[in-house]
């Protein structure tokens, strides 16, 4: 790239500011499009994995959502673009490797990845022409779809939109009611005060003129800031955006300003409820909520400061307020929530199911707590272990599935939102280690002082359950929307059916070849015939397995230990999932519940053991404990050595250390079901038709949450026999004859890395009885299970092999056709849903899946008639290279380190071969529409079959109660 010089205008930008960010390996650029105000950001770096975004400053004034709506809106259509769904036609049809939008409590951001130029720029094009010109001062029908509508054009005061049921599943989460009342007691009615996502009783307040006034007001380059990141033809894209899209606009100066406020409740209690689970059994326990005003967004050493002091305090077994609060029976959980995307940020301390007379008392031990820390500091070996957990990873930098460039750009926004220089926030490891210094000299006492215990700026919250509120809620609603409806006058009437023609014209219309051929697509020869090679060698020495990775691995080793359960008696299954769960949390003999989190962070910068299946077929599977940890390679011998002590050593009969893990697994599995609900009606739903997720639903599914509740009742009356199980199930587990490791490093450890294992190895149990491995019996089940929700989760699974049919590459393809296609358009488009999918895998296992769905039987009924649409299917050379791409799209995302290792890991264990995955790569190219149709005879076959989990409010489930043959209570 030619240099750029400061203050020079290059294709209407001027170049403003100039700097090198070493702790991201990249120079900064800052912008200001003179003709329009809009403000550009560069990261130049040599990632080959680009990013843009284009941000607006969106602060909301009520709850009716409107940020939310017009995010899911503006992607409906546009000048350029004239599908009904742009955004799905590039997810259905490009290389991305990242494509999404979001809302921010005060912003709104459209972010786009991908590592083709070619697609790079095809994609930003269309969110640019998305933003700037779409299609909903024309469309009524995209509000009326995305934001909110009366379900039967105003005939009862039943209402739906996919952004009205999004946030009814998600408001329906207790710990997401809480974040509402912190954020109004804070906040009041000022922006963070409001649900900018949309509270579902305001939504149907929005008017479709507030919402065009929105885009209209806040829509405006000058109100924009644009980012671009990668290795790049950066002057490529900087004429693209002037030309097309900024030179059309003048500079404009009416921009919000987000400012300081005051806390309107300062000091003083807040009492709210909540909506009680069905027969809940203890309504005296709820939430309690410490909540202080911590500074503003745009100090990234007060962020990092509050990151690790929220550590200290709450994340830990050795953590002194979380020990001190569980002690005192005041919770059974304690844990902390630190908003740092607010421009004032927020620090709350939240105790889980305290009981209301002890709420004071929980303020008091709260307040005790940092008075002796702001005095005496942390426990050193707590602090010098929470330093280095922050650092490394500050320096691994894995963010999983989701590029860094978009990690950089939603960090730099907390400043450059506010007015600042976005690049401070870059510096971290920098500012970091000056933190790091600062400490040694009491920083962090001080910081406790005043920024905790000093400040005004506060307030205590009392959050607990009150039976019959949905019921009430609802009523409510029904009511106001009632009288709203019984009050219209003929006008109003007359526009309830213009509203309803608006809609079905608007979901009704086809997307004709030319306006498909609109959005930019990339050919078949853009995708390489071959799939990302992932490279491990398979090794045994002594008769131990492993395999080996070579990583560019910054210094770190990643290993994966693990452990063969399959041959366990029936009885102990369950008891691996418990013991994965106890294992670095529980008493050894040389550590004591507390002291344990102090070693584990001084020594490792990641320990998980996790329950992992790995299945080959329906009956075929391999099942283990698996211990997972990642470590500086100068610190490899002594993170063995704790792994020793932890399986060996671990003293299963400390019962009240047992009590306060299953407490907290039965928590965090209350908060799984409530957020991630359909993926434990995947596992329960699986584990009918499949011997592995049979296994999976046993250990870590609603099975296993189920068992939690006997563990916790059976440490009351008969701890001796808990602890004989587990002693038991570890002395099966922990042997040489079950073990093998997936290692990875760089090339110059792995040496000494394997060299570490198979001396590990050799100090394992010797292996005692096994038990007798069962066939497992296909056993299909119709069943619901009831939560307090207002949504649902609507499972149907089955298994290849119970229909003879073998699995093909080509039917990626059919999942990506009936994802993006007919159940998008059915479940999502028009029956509301937040989302839905379908998968078909190697190993036979099929699932279709609703996510935040208002439906339930409709749903069901979705499933069952896809074979007709796929009899029908029709597709031109242009639409199947379009499938294609998307289906290609899925396997060729980049990988971190620890995601290979997991990839490497399934391949290994279910022998799939790099022959097998070019295979199905072959399979996938060579798919044509008449394939797809061949699927319909196999589609219409898996309608006749039923098996089948809902989880969700329990008023639709008694609605529809004669399509289960089981209906419970999944929290009892």
């Amino acid at each position: 790239m030619k240099s750029l010089e400061i203050n020079q205008i290059y294709h209407g930008f001027q170049l403003k500011k100039c700097e090198k960010l070493g702790d991201i390996s990249a120079t900064g650029y800052l912008f200001t499009h003179i003709k329009s105000g809009a403000k550009l950001c560069y990261l130049a770096t040599e990632d080959d994995n680009k990013v843009f975004s284009v941000s607006f400053k969106t602060p909301p004034d009520n709850d009716c959502g409107t940020p939310h709506i017009l995010e899911h809106s503006v992607l409906c259509g546009s000048r350029k673009y004239q599908a009904k769904d742009p955004f799905n036609e590039l997810a259905k049809g490009s290389l991305n490797t990242f494509l999404n939008a979001m809302t921010y409590a005060d912003k709104t951001m459209y972010p786009i990845a991908s590592c083709n130029e070619k697609d790079f720029h095809n994609m930003m094009d269309v969110y640019l022409d998305a933003v700037f010109y779409p299609n909903i001062y024309t469309k009524k029908g995209i509000f009326l779809q995305e934001g909110w509508r009366y379900a039967d054009g105003g005939d009862s005061p039943e209402i739906t939109g996919v952004v009205f049921n999004e946030m009814k599943g998600a408001l329906s989460d207790p710990e997401s009611r809480l974040a509402g009342v912190i954020a109004r007691s804070m906040f009041g009615n000022t922006t963070y005060g409001m649900e900018s996502g949309g509270d579902p009783d305001a939504i149907a307040d929005l008017t479709y003129e507030a919402f065009l006034d929105f885009h209209r007001k806040y829509y405006h380059p000058s109100n924009a800031y644009f980012y671009l990141y990668g290795d790049m033809d950066v002057f490529s894209c900087l004429e693209h955006i002037d030309t097309a899209y900024l030179s059309n606009f003048n500079v404009s100066n009416d921009l919000p300003i987000i400012t300081e406020t005051n806390v309107p409740n300062a000091m003083e209690w807040i009492s709210d409820t909540y909506p009680a689970e069905e027969n809940e059994n203890d309504l005296e326990k709820g939430y309690f909520a410490y909540n202080i005003k911590i500074g503003k967004c745009t100090d990234p050493k007060r962020i990092l400061a509050m990151q690790l002091v929220g550590y200290l305090l709450l994340e830990t077994n050795a953590s002194p307020l979380k020990n001190a609060l569980r002690d005192a029976d005041v919770c059974e959980e304690a844990e902390g929530y630190f908003d740092s995307s607010t421009y004032e940020m927020i620090y709350s301390i939240i105790a889980k199911k305290g009981k209301k007379q002890n709420a004071e008392k929980f303020k008091n031990i709260v307040e005790d707590i940092l008075k002796d820390l702001s005095i005496h500091d942390f426990d050193p070996e707590l602090l010098q272990g929470g330093i280095k957990k922050l650092e490394f990873l500050l320096r691994e930098e894995d963010y999983g599935s989701r590029p860094k460039g978009l990690i950089y750009n939603t960090r730099l926004m907390k400043s450059w939102l506010h007015g600042k220089v976005p690049f401070e926030s870059l510096h971290q490891i920098e500012i970091f280690e000056e933190l790091k210094s600062e400490i040694k000299n009491g920083y962090l006492k001080q910081f406790i002082r005043e920024v905790l215990l000093e400040n005004q700026e506060k307030t205590w919250i009392v959050f607990m359950p009150e039976e019959g509120k949905q019921q009430k809620d609802d009523a409510a609603f029904t009511e106001k929307i009632s009288a709203r409806i019984a009050a219209m006058t003929p006008a109003e009437k007359q526009q309830l059916a213009e509203d309803k023609k608006a809609l079905s014209d608007f979901q009704d219309a086809e997307d004709t070849p030319e306006i498909l051929a609109q959005i930019p697509l990339l050919q078949r020869e853009d995708i390489s015939p071959e799939p990302q090679k992932i490279s491990f060698t398979e090794k045994e020495q002594d008769g131990i397995p492993f395999i080996h990775l070579p990583l560019q691995a910054k210094g770190i080793d990643y290993v994966e230990i693990c452990f063969e359960t399959n041959h366990l008696p029936k009885d102990l299954v369950p008891y691996s999932g418990l013991l994965a769960e106890v294992l670095s949390k529980l008493d050894t003999k040389a550590t004591d519940f507390a002291a344990l989190p102090k070693k584990i962070d001084q020594i490792f910068g990641g320990l998980s053991f996790s329950n992992d299946i790995y299945s080959k077929s329906q009956q075929e599977y391999r099942a283990f404990v698996g211990i997972n940890f990642k470590v500086l390679s100068e610190d490899l011998a002594e993170a063995f050595d704790f792994i020793k002590e932890v399986i060996f050593s671990s003293n299963f009969s400390a019962v009240q250390s047992l009590k306060k893990i299953v407490q907290s697994a039965k928590l965090k599995g209350e908060s799984f079901f409530q957020n991630q609900a359909h993926l434990a009606a995947i596992y329960r739903s699986r584990g009918a038709v499949s011997a592995g997720a049979s296994v999976k639903e046993q250990t870590s599914g609603i099975a296993y949450f189920h068992f939690l509740t006997e563990i916790e009742k059976l440490l009351n009356d008969k701890p001796e026999f808990v602890t004989a199980q587990l002693e038991k199930t570890a002395k099966l587990v922990f042997t040489k004859e079950n073990v093998t490791a997936i290692l990875g490093c760089d090339s110059s450890e792995s040496e000494n890395l394997e060299k570490t294992f198979l001396n590990f190895v050799h100090t394992l149990y010797a292996e005692e009885c096994r038990g007798v491995e069962e066939c497992f019996s296909v056993v299909p089940r119709k069943e619901a299970f009831s939560i307090a929700s207002r949504v649902q989760y609507n499972i149907k699974a089955w298994d290849l092999a119970e229909m003879q049919q073998k699995y093909s590459g080509k039917m990626q393809v059919l999942k990506t056709i009936l994802t993006l296609e007919y159940l998008w358009t059915h479940i999502r488009i028009q029956g509301g849903a937040y989302g839905c999918g379908c998968n078909f895998q190697r190993n036979g296992s099929i699932y279709f899946y609703s996510y935040r769905d208002p439906n339930l039987k409709n749903t069901y009924d979705i499933y069952d008639h896809l074979w007709e649409e796929i009899a029908n299917f029709q597709a031109d050379e242009r639409q199947m290279t379009k499938y294609l791409l998307g289906t290609i799209n899925r396997f060729d995302q980049p990988k971190t380190n620890a995601e290979l290792m997991d990839y490497a890991a399934a391949m290994y264990f279910t022998d799939t071969t790099q022959e097998m995955r070019q295979k199905e790569r072959l399979e996938i190219l060579e798919t044509s529409a008449d394939d797809i149709r061949q699927f319909s005879g196999f589609l219409k076959e898996l309608s006749q079959l039923s098996n089948i989990c809902t989880i969700g409010g329990n008023e639709k489930i008694k609605a529809d109660q004669n399509i289960f043959e089981s209906i419970q209570n999944l929290i009892q």
